[in-house]
């Protein structure tokens, strides 16, 4: 049971961690998820990002109209996710104990399903647009 002096100690505290104040810095920190977790975007000059976009120009004839070009880009970054997730999932899985499962885990594994199935809709998406060129 926590003392008065603790719960006096851990309001005080609580006051001082809710996060950035401003404006600017909470739609900075809104965006951390994008820069360090499992939705941040590859660009071409990280490992990820290069075979990405390698897979895209692999999946792109010569003289593909923009929307080829886009959606074969799409269909490769859907593919890259897919298989981030399941790097991590093989990690969390590794280090899982079925005995002593902690809320933590299992809302991890909540979080990779939502991820592989955003992944997987954006790929079967992509492929529709490569199969026939259209915008859908």
């Amino acid at each position: 049971m926590a003392t008065e002096k603790q719960i006096r100690a851990n309001r005080e505290n609580a006051k001082r961690s809710t996060g950035p104040k401003s404006l600017a810095g909470r739609i900075k920190s809104s965006r951390n998820a994008l820069r360090h977790g499992l939705s941040s975007l590859t660009t071409d000059s990280d490992p990820v990002g290069a075979q990405t976009y390698g897979l895209a120009q692999l999946l792109t004839p010569l003289g593909a109209s923009q929307i080829h070009r886009l959606a074969a880009l799409e269909m490769a970054q859907a593919q890259s996710q897919l298989l981030r997730v399941a790097a991590v999932r093989k990690d969390l899985l590794a280090k899982l104990d079925l005995e002593s499962l902690s809320l933590e885990q299992v809302k991890r594994l909540a979080a990779l399903e939502r991820y592989e199935s955003r992944a997987n809709s954006q790929r079967r998406r992509a492929i529709g647009r490569l199969r026939d060129g259209t915008d859908r």
